[in-house]
């Protein structure tokens, strides 16, 4: 994924601690060893009793903890060693809970490397092969149509939410700094779980006027469709070439005739633009009716382009009508001599 904002989606956002719960959960499931969860998480809490602690480190402490001399390890000598001070521990007067301090302490370290790797993975694997395709609720903000419409030449397309995939749509949210992201969402399977949405659908709040809506795909770099019925305008610039807009126009029309076509227009008293509907007519309709209507007026008179002009019936811009009577000439429907025209009957 790549953004004009270098925070968006790999932003450094700050990550709460993990739950217990969630913590032994990953740990059970990176570690081939069977564990009793229960017991895991009641060392974490420090509410495990003696004995289930005692009987816990006799399976499977030399699994978790490290007595390789090499490793530095300055606690305990051997399997051996803990556990004749685990024993001793029912003769002493020491809180219990107090003394496992230091194992504690190495489990959580172990757990915290599961976490700080599985993030590093869903960073780097998770979140690259993730598409997402950006919209917005703004159609008339002057700096997003010079960003992402080629300085006003291009288009806007409107979408029917009702539809999917743009039922999926959700809100980006703007903030003046990162927030928590909650890391027990991290580890959900699915990648449209709330925890990867939030990710990656938080921005500064220097990008609110851009309002955007995002869809999450489970693909990236990879071509998605939407139903004909679910494009409901097409918005075109102040600067969209009329050729393009005609060649366009024509296009939707015979896709999907109920599509709404409008021009943006400046504002006369603010900077601003807004768009303005207007209605398309195929080639074959426009000339069709400036058939009937040189038919009705001039019979099989001559006519000029001004006197058509003239008589107040015509809808199309001068310069489209040169080019419509200049078609109908060389389609043999209208004979030309010299600036006047005429039906050829």
């Amino acid at each position: 994924m790549n953004f004009n904002d270098p925070f968006d989606t790999f932003h450094p956002a700050r990550i709460t601690e993990i739950s217990n719960n969630k913590f032994v959960e990953l740990y059970c499931k990176s570690n081939k060893r069977k564990f009793n969860k229960e017991h895991l998480v009641g060392i974490l809490d420090k509410t495990i009793s003696k004995q289930d602690f005692f009987n816990f480190c006799q399976q499977h402490i030399d699994y978790i903890f490290d007595f390789n001399k090499a490793s530095g390890n300055k606690i305990f000598q051997s399997k051996t060693d803990f556990l004749n001070q685990l024993k001793n521990l029912e003769e002493s007067n020491n809180d219990f809970l107090e003394n496992i301090g230091e194992f504690f302490k190495t489990v959580k370290l172990n757990l915290q490397t599961t976490i700080h790797d599985t993030l590093y993975n869903i960073r780097q694997e998770k979140f690259s092969k993730i598409g997402v395709c950006c919209f917005s609720k703004n159609n008339t903000n002057l700096l997003m149509w010079s960003h992402y419409a080629d300085s006003h030449q291009g288009i806007c397309l409107e979408f029917d939410s009702k539809y999917e995939p743009f039922s999926k749509a959700f809100e980006v949210e703007y903030k003046s700094e990162i927030p928590n992201v909650n890391s027990d969402l991290l580890f959900e399977e699915e990648e449209t779980a709330e925890s990867i949405k939030k990710l990656l659908s938080f921005k500064s709040i220097d990008w609110k006027q851009e309002k955007e809506l995002r869809i999450f795909h489970h693909e990236s770099n990879k071509s998605y469709f939407y139903p004909t019925r679910s494009l409901k305008a097409i918005y075109f610039g102040l600067k969209t070439n009329p050729s393009d807009i005609e060649m366009i126009c024509s296009i939707i029309k015979s896709k999907n005739p109920d599509v709404k076509f409008y021009r943006m227009k400046k504002l006369e008293n603010t900077f601003g633009i807004e768009p303005e509907q207007f209605h398309y007519n195929t080639v074959i309709e426009v000339q069709s009716s400036l058939i009937l209507i040189i038919s009705n007026l001039f019979n099989s008179n001559e006519f000029s382009q001004k006197e058509l002009l003239d008589k107040g019936m015509i809808k199309i811009s001068e310069i489209q009508l040169k080019a419509h009577l200049e078609d109908l000439k060389n389609k043999n429907i209208l004979i030309k001599n010299k600036e006047k025209y005429k039906l050829n009957r």
